[in-house]
């Protein structure tokens, strides 16, 4: 009976080791955020042609980025590409925390606007809070650069965006805005002043830069199959340098 107590104290303790350092690293202060529906109107679908091989495309199951040489990043499938929180971010002893009071995570896109180089979506953010629908303005734009392509999630009321996008194969981070090794299955924050250009790549070797430098932000990968990129501001931009020559 000792003995057998013995074990399973032992055993006890062996699991707890393993499984407190998994949820300390975790733990950073990224709260989790799940994207709801996407709606897009049929005269909002499409391929519009950004110029120098760059597109957007727009159907119901989500967007795609891509250059000549294939798809730089594609919203989540199925799911919102955008949702809107309500709330505040602190600063803590190694890391900031978020303190998320309401999400609004459902997407509507209502139509497209095409200029030159430039394609903008016009719909809403809306959810349900405290049994009332709320609803905020939405602007997805992407925008031909002389990098690649600059897109920006623009939702008024926001007090944070977050853009959700389906997994990349192997995300690297950059120095000095990431570690520069994989990234996988855990969140992350952006180094403070750093990133906008150059904040992450991938096996599809797109270069990533998370805007504005000047607000808090955080990458998380912890969700299954996605990718959400956490911005504490109304305006969250994704910069896409295209895919780099091998050097």
């Amino acid at each position: 009976m000792v003995a057998l107590l013995v074990t399973s104290t032992a055993a006890l303790v062996l699991g707890i080791s393993t499984w407190l350092p998994a949820v300390l690293r975790t733990d950073i202060g990224l709260v989790p955020v799940e994207p709801g529906l996407l709606t897009v109107h049929p005269d909002a679908r499409g391929i519009a042609t950004l110029g120098r091989g760059y597109t957007v495309a727009a159907y119901q199951s989500g967007f795609r980025v891509s250059a000549a040489t294939g798809p730089l990043v594609d919203t989540i499938t199925q799911g919102s590409p955008v949702s809107a929180v309500v709330g505040e971010v602190a600063s803590g002893d190694e890391h900031p925390r978020e303190d998320v009071e309401v999400t609004l995570d459902h997407v509507r896109i209502d139509e497209v606007r095409f200029e030159p180089a430039r394609a903008a979506y016009l719909g809403e953010v809306y959810g349900e809070v405290d049994g009332e629908e709320r609803r905020m303005p939405l602007r997805l734009t992407f925008v031909l650069t002389t990098a690649g392509v600059f897109m920006s999630a623009h939702v008024q009321g926001a007090d944070a965006v977050v853009v959700h996008l389906d997994a990349l194969p192997a995300t690297t981070g950059l120095a000095p805005a990431l570690p520069d090794h994989n990234l996988r299955a855990r969140g992350w924050w952006v180094v403070t002043g750093a990133g906008e250009q150059r904040a992450f790549t991938s096996a599809r070797r797109a270069v990533v830069g998370i805007g504005p430098a000047v607000r808090t932000r955080g990458l998380d990968l912890r969700p299954d199959g996605r990718l959400d990129v956490h911005v504490w501001s109304n305006r969250a931009t994704l910069t896409l340098s295209g895919v780099p020559r091998p050097g």
